[in-house]
């Protein structure tokens, strides 16, 4: 009976994977919502990418139901990919969490941290069943809550998958930031439009400052049009303006139906321009992966990440 090459014995591969574990720490890009998971991960000079679809009730609004289910197949697919040093950074979608800009704590709130001011403020969240987190912008503080349950579970998950969770982010605030790297040359006010699973909304920006976000209520685009032609008439009359770029983020099939919004003759403008390309569909992957089958606010959203992780 042959002797088994030294590769081959169980104690070595285990010490080598233990190994490749510690000297090849990696960030790996998780975004989920309720039809889907998309993993992306450096990959030589470039960045990879997997989406897998899971069947109804795994994921729900951002909770994962099936923990047991979510986290076996999270392991399987780094094993897959082979990312031993894997640290999972997730994002949730828009359902899993809320958030406000409170006015005047800018220069008071470290990101990260909740002003003890702000802990009797009216936030759109329960402070003692969510982990909060806030970030200054210009003299404003941006507040997000995200359910205590809702973490929980994603840790329970990352351990079941034996990966540590090195960060949690939210999808709405993430695509936010590469908005602003998008358009870090427009000086003007700027209105975005948001279309994620069904929902539209609607956030409007004066010198970065998210200061409306509302959702569209109508359903019919002729209704939906005039609904946002009015709020943004609404807040404009409110304080004096400059001049207003849009960005689109919606299926790039739909952004010319949207143009007429957009009022030439008031000085507006349209801002959307081609994401880069920084991510390629896994050799691993099944046929059907692809950047198409990602939402547009998750592309800017893993874009983000991308940079700020890379």
């Amino acid at each position: 009976m042959p002797l088994p090459a030294l590769g081959e014995l169980p104690q070595l591969t285990a010490l080598s994977l233990a190994w490749r574990r510690l000297v090849e720490v990696k960030p790996v890009l998780i975004a989920v919502n309720n039809t889907s998971l998309v993993c992306c991960w450096a990959h030589g000079d470039g960045w990879q990418q997997r989406v897998v679809t899971w069947p109804e009730g795994v994921c729900r609004d951002g909770v994962p139901l099936q923990r047991e289910a979510v986290g076996e197949l999270i392991a399987d697919l780094i094993f897959d990919c082979d990312c031993p040093g894997a640290e999972l950074v997730l994002c949730l979608p828009l359902e899993a969490a809320s958030w406000c800009v409170v006015d005047g704590y800018g220069a008071d709130g470290s990101p990260g941290l909740l002003p003890h001011a702000l802990q009797s403020h009216d936030l759109p969240f329960d402070l003692a069943e969510s982990y909060v987190t806030s970030s200054p912008v210009q003299e404003a503080l941006a507040v997000v809550g995200v359910p205590r349950s809702l973490i929980q579970g994603w840790s329970e998950v990352a351990e079941l998958a034996d990966l540590p969770l090195r960060r949690v982010d939210w999808l709405l605030t993430t695509a936010q930031r590469a908005l602003h790297q998008l358009t870090h040359t427009w000086d003007g006010d700027l209105a975005w439009l948001v279309e994620e699973e069904k929902s539209l909304r609607l956030l409007l920006f004066r010198q970065g400052v998210p200061e409306v976000d509302h959702a569209l209520d109508a359903l019919d685009p002729l209704a939906r049009w005039r609904e946002i032609r009015a709020c943004v008439a609404e807040w404009q009359a409110c304080a004096w303006t400059s001049s207003l770029g849009w960005w689109f983020t919606v299926p790039a099939e739909q952004v010319d139906a949207w143009l007429p919004l957009v009022d030439g003759a008031a000085g507006e403008c349209c801002l959307n321009q081609p994401l880069p390309a920084w991510v390629q569909p896994s050799d691993h992957g099944a046929a059907g992966d692809g950047i198409d089958l990602l939402s547009p606010l998750q592309q800017m959203a893993l874009l983000a990440l991308h940079r700020e992780e890379r």
